[in-house]
């Protein structure tokens, strides 16, 4: 009988120790609208770095390591080979010059992964006589140690006949 009432009080006072314990903390509220204004700001200063042609540094603390980027039917893979191809790029282009806009980004609920969309306009050969390339991007974005970095990231270059047709139409 003592073995019984031993038993009885034991889960008695486990009963009690669970229904007296804290519930799990709940996953702090991801303030949505302050994450995609963080993309925001981040692609911002991405394109002062690609504007002063900064590809050591786009590559380094804007791309993630395994970034992978598909511009026009160029593919890249890796912050590394992702800078060599802008090097690249800069060298034949000297003169170019780029501008781009965010139209929208959405970021997950759990404030760790966003998209960003956007429009650009590149020019081969900046104030010269060549045209300029408008066209659209997607970049997603992934939040790691506190801080946004690309990891895939495409455009591609409107056609004659849409770049000449009004946006939205």
């Amino acid at each position: 009988m003592r073995g019984k009432k031993l038993l009885l009080i034991m889960a008695t006072g486990a009963a009690l120790a669970a229904g007296c314990a804290r519930p799990a903390a709940e996953a702090p509220k991801v303030d949505l609208a302050a994450e995609a204004q963080a993309v925001r700001d981040r692609s911002a200063a991405w394109l002062q770095m690609a504007q002063s042609r900064d590809a050591a540094g786009i590559a380094n603390s804007v791309y993630a390591a395994n970034a992978v980027t598909l511009f026009d039917g160029n593919i890249s893979h890796g912050a590394a080979e992702i800078q060599a191809r802008m090097e690249a790029e800069n060298a034949a282009t000297p003169s170019s010059s780029i501008v781009w806009s965010t139209t929208d980004v959405q970021v997950a609920g759990s404030g760790d992964l966003a998209y960003e969309l956007g429009t650009f306009t590149f020019d081969a050969d900046g104030a010269g006589e060549g045209a300029a390339t408008s066209g659209e991007f997607v970049t997603v974005w992934t939040k790691s140690d506190g801080s946004w970095r690309a990891v895939a990231d495409a455009g591609t270059a409107r056609k004659a006949a849409e770049a000449a047709a009004p946006a939205g139409g």
